[in-house]
C-alpha cells in the first residue's frame, strides 16, 4: 500500500470516529432517554407529568383546557390541587383529584374529569405560558406549557367551562 493511500485511510478513519456517536462519548444526547409524545414532561419528587399542554378553541376566546397525564410514584396518596396561571395569562383553576400510587390520571376525560382555564385573549395557539401544577404533598411543579388549537389530534378536546 502506498504512503498516500495510508494517509487517506487514516484521515477517513479519524473523520468517521469524530463524526460518529462513538467519538462523542457516553454523554451523548441520544443516550439520555426522555419521555416522548406531545406536550411537556416533568419529574419532580414523586410526581411524573406527561404530555402537558393547554388546548384552546379559537371560537371560544378566553377559555382553555389543561391536557396531560399525572402519575404519583410515592407509596402514599397525594392530591392534584390545580393549575396556577400568572394573572397576565388568566385565572388559576382548582381541582381536588386523588393521585393513587402508580395510577395514571388523565386530563381531560369527557364527562368525568376536566380542568377548564379562563385565559386572557392574548393567549393564542403557538405561545408558551408559565404555570404551576399544585399538589397537596409534593412540591408545586413549574412548567412552561404550549398552547394548541383544538384541531387535529386535539379535535375531541372540549374547551371551556361546562359547569359542575
Amino acid at each position: 500500500m502506498s504512503r498516500q493511500s495510508i494517509k487517506i485511510a487514516a484521515l477517513l478513519i479519524t473523520t468517521a470516529l469524530l463524526t460518529s456517536a462513538c467519538g462523542i462519548g457516553f454523554n451523548a444526547g441520544t443516550n439520555q432517554q426522555k419521555a416522548s409524545g406531545n406536550g411537556r414532561s416533568a419529574d419532580v419528587g414523586s410526581i411524573q407529568v406527561r404530555g402537558a399542554l393547554i388546548v384552546i378553541d379559537p371560537k371560544k376566546p378566553g377559555w382553555g383546557t389543561f391536557v396531560g397525564t399525572i402519575i404519583n410514584t410515592a407509596p402514599e396518596k397525594d392530591k392534584f390541587l390545580g393549575v396556577e396561571l400568572y394573572p397576565a395569562d388568566g385565572t388559576s383553576s382548582r381541582t381536588d383529584e386523588t393521585l393513587n400510587n402508580q395510577v395514571a390520571v388523565q386530563f381531560p376525560v369527557p364527562g368525568i374529569r376536566s380542568l377548564p382555564l379562563q385565559l386572557t385573549t392574548d393567549v393564542k395557539a403557538g405561545t408558551l405560558i408559565n404555570v404551576l401544577l399544585d399538589f397537596k404533598t409534593n412540591s408545586a411543579i413549574p412548567m412552561k406549557l404550549l398552547v394548541e388549537n383544538n384541531d387535529g389530534i386535539y379535535s375531541d378536546i372540549g374547551v371551556g367551562y361546562f359547569g359542575g
